[in-house]
């Protein structure tokens, strides 16, 4: 597939149908039974048996556009991104001359695949074209900044930044976002004025907590034990996190350490907590406790960090020297997760141990 030519029909179609004020509608019938059966084999990483359960969705005569776009994510979730585009291309072909909420998931989720190819350019076009569409679309300004400094193109990322702080001037999540973006890309001391600037101008109305945060991004973590101490819940998962890490930074690593198991103690089934104290752990040295906190994280179940928790407990089993141990799980992590490149080049280094 010439993927130029394709990113370009999709824009121009879009713009189209921006140009006849087309009103917002439905993408046609909703999904049947084996496609929904397939999204949730999707959600629990079974890409291959959803691709199979889209074929009978097919076979079924199931609406096309609802597969074609479920087989999309499935081929991304295998890294076959080309066919992911070919699959999202095809969605979009289903759709009549209105421009529903289907059609911009789509875009989204083909830039996606652009930018997992490495192919910014297009990611960014494709942003583009849903901005002209939805000329406040927050997402899209973001996204297309981040593909921007990707390509060198540093001062439009800057516009599109600043456009999305315009439109969520109070969203520091966001402008901790971009701030790490920025020192991503070699503009550390730019991410750093787009915090400081929002804190000198909210901080009568910034909480303890999320003034230490924005200290934190800052790597201003003397300010940040203070705020966050000030801010001290032990019962609030956040603000022990962002404590704990502090104190990390600060090379405390026994009290980070007490601090999560202090929680851990009221809230066991916690796992981001049992997550962090392993890697506090591992900086610290004691491996074996670093593995036992990965592993009681992963025996919760449904923790959400199912993926970090896998590839940590690997890791621990390195720095404790059981490298077959760690090897057997690479292989059945990679099977799950085919597009980890970091858990790929660690396999080659554990298969030959």
């Amino acid at each position: 597939m010439n993927k130029n030519v394709s990113c370009r029909k999709l824009i121009l179609c879009l713009f189209s149908m921006a140009l006849c004020q087309m009103l917002m509608c439905g993408c046609g019938s909703k999904a049947g039974d084996n496609t929904l059966a397939a999204v949730d084999q999707i959600e629990e990483l079974d890409y291959e048996t959803a691709l199979q359960t889209l074929d009978a969705a097919t076979a079924a005569g199931e609406n096309p556009a609802h597969i074609a776009r479920a087989k999309g994510i499935a081929l991304y979730g295998l890294t076959r991104y080309d066919e992911a585009i070919t699959a999202y291309t095809e969605a979009l072909s289903y759709s009549d001359n209105y421009v529903d909420d289907f059609d911009f998931d789509v875009n989204y989720y083909m830039a996606d695949a652009y930018e997992a190819m490495g192919d910014f350019s297009q990611a960014a076009d494709i942003y583009s074209a849903i901005i002209g569409l939805r000329g406040k679309d927050v997402l899209s300004y973001y996204r297309r900044g981040v593909n921007y400094l990707r390509t060198g193109q540093h001062d439009d990322a800057l516009s599109d930044f600043n456009r999305a702080l315009e439109l969520r001037k109070d969203d520091y999540d966001l402008r901790i976002e971009i701030a790490g973006r920025l020192s991503d890309y070699g503009y550390e001391e730019e991410g750093v004025q787009f915090l400081s600037s929002f804190l000198s101008d909210n901080e009568k109305k910034l909480s303890a907590f999320d003034k230490g945060r924005i200290y934190f991004y800052m790597k201003d973590y003397d300010n940040a034990k203070l705020c966050l101490e000030e801010a001290r819940d032990d019962d609030n998962q956040n603000t022990i996190l962002f404590l704990g890490k502090t104190y990390e930074m600060l090379g405390d690593y026994n009290y980070a350490t007490s601090t999560y198991q202090n929680y851990l103690s009221k809230h066991p089934e916690a796992a981001v907590i049992y997550n962090q104290l392993g890697l506090s752990r591992l900086q610290s040295g004691d491996y074996a406790g670093a593995l036992d906190a990965f592993s009681t994280a992963k025996n919760i179940g449904n923790t959400g960090i199912e993926q970090t928790l896998a590839y940590n407990e690997i890791v621990a089993n390195e720095y404790t020297g059981n490298f077959k141990q760690a090897s057997v799980d690479m292989e059945t992590y990679l099977k799950k997760y085919p597009d980890d490149e970091a858990a790929q080049r660690e396999y080659v280094f554990l298969s030959s141990r």
